[in-house]
């Protein structure tokens, strides 16, 4: 029993090795030595649920595996467990109504032992043992034995969920760090070109009075290279957002909208990857929730410059949980209080549909600032 025990332990300090498809095989190994099996495998279910998309399996030589050919789809027994995932012991397979027999070439199975292995609340698979030697019970799997293989099965599906869990911290790092590029050039280079590109414009205005045509004409050169840097860096800035579908992600949709915007000067802030965290029918709201802010404070504020932020780690002000936040701040002639036009009653229609709010105020010094707030949790609603 100890001897067993230290055996499940080792199994279950691999759990944390990022290598799935080795923890997986250090499993089966471990299973088939715990239970006494003489074969192991771990058949992956297909994402539409009727077979297997991937198994993983120990036991058979290489020459084996070439004599039997194509592996396990999911039929007959291993079917059975993909319909109803629950542990199954069966002590002789070739008698078993659900047995659909085995190929030419695969060695003979007759004990059978099948549990689900589980990855966040859904079955990811099976975890299948056979052929128990023997000289231990009989040849016949026991209760003890689904308790083990259940045990490695939880194992398991730990170190899938801890594998999948690093991914997407590491695809969240990729996000962020190509947002904060993307940021940085927008806000930063962008802004600096785009100024520099008017002062020379005022420039040539003031040689052309001068009547100074040769320097007036260089500018003029100068200022349309400028134009064409600030459109590279600006597709640049677009190619490293994250596609969210046929639209792209929402930061992208975000500074295409900024630049649809005509007569004012819009800059587009973000905070958190907002590709990853805001997507959906929460994303389609967001940004009618900037258009529709964008087109008041131009249509009747006049405002010449905009400030959209969207922040994606912010903190719900009811719950306490994680919210996305949109502010658009403009320096136009302002709202008078009191004022509801119907483009801001359906944004706080908007914000209220998700348990979330909307406040219209004055900034000091001229203009308005539109603050507009949902959960996170509803973003794929």
């Amino acid at each position: 029993m100890e001897a067993r025990l230290r055996r499940l332990l080792d199994a279950v300090v691999r759990v944390s090795d990022l290598d799935v498809d080795a923890v997986l095989h250090d499993l089966l190994e471990a299973a088939t030595d715990l239970v006494g099996a003489r074969y192991g495998a771990l058949g992956v279910i297909s994402p539409d649920g009727r077979g297997l998309s991937r198994f993983v399996h120990t036991g058979m030589d290489p020459a084996q595996v070439a004599a039997v050919g194509h592996l396990p789809e999911g039929r007959g027994v291993l079917g059975r467990l993909i319909d109803d995932p629950r542990p199954l012991r069966i002590t002789d397979l070739t008698r078993d109504a659900s047995a659909v027999g085995l190929p030419p070439g695969h060695p003979p199975m007759r004990s059978f032992l099948g549990v689900p292995v589980v990855v966040r609340e859904q079955v990811f698979g099976n975890l299948y043992l056979t052929e128990k030697r023997p000289d231990r019970d009989g040849g016949r799997f026991t209760a003890e034995d689904e308790e083990v293989a259940q045990a490695l099965a939880a194992v398991a599906g730990t170190a899938v969920a801890n594998a999948a869990l690093h991914a997407d911290a590491q695809r969240m790092a990729v996000l962020e760090d190509r947002d904060r590029i993307a940021h940085d050039l927008h806000d930063h280079v962008v802004q600096r070109l785009f100024a520099a590109g008017l002062s020379l414009q005022a420039a040539t205005a003031h040689l052309d009075e001068a009547r100074d045509p040769v320097l007036s004409g260089r500018l003029s050169g100068v200022v349309a290279q400028l134009d064409e840097v600030v459109r590279d860096i600006r597709t640049t800035i677009f190619g490293l957002q994250v596609a969210g579908g046929p639209g792209g992600g929402l930061r992208r949709r975000l500074l295409d909208l900024a630049e649809e915007l005509p007569g004012t000067s819009t800059t587009v802030r973000t905070s958190g990857a907002v590709d990853v965290l805001v997507t959906g029918a929460l994303a389609t709201d967001v940004l009618a929730v900037v258009r529709e802010a964008c087109s008041n404070a131009v249509r009747h504020g006049q405002a010449p410059h905009l400030l959209v932020t969207v922040d994606a780690t912010a903190e719900d002000p009811v719950s306490g949980g994680d919210a996305v936040v949109v502010q658009v701040d403009d320096d136009g002639a302002g709202v008078e209080p009191g004022t509801a036009r119907s483009g801001l009653v359906g944004l706080q229609q908007r914000a209220t549909r998700r348990g979330g709010s909307m406040d219209v105020r004055p900034r000091r010094g001229g203009g308005t600032r539109l603050l507009w707030w949902a959960p996170l949790t509803t973003s794929s609603t």
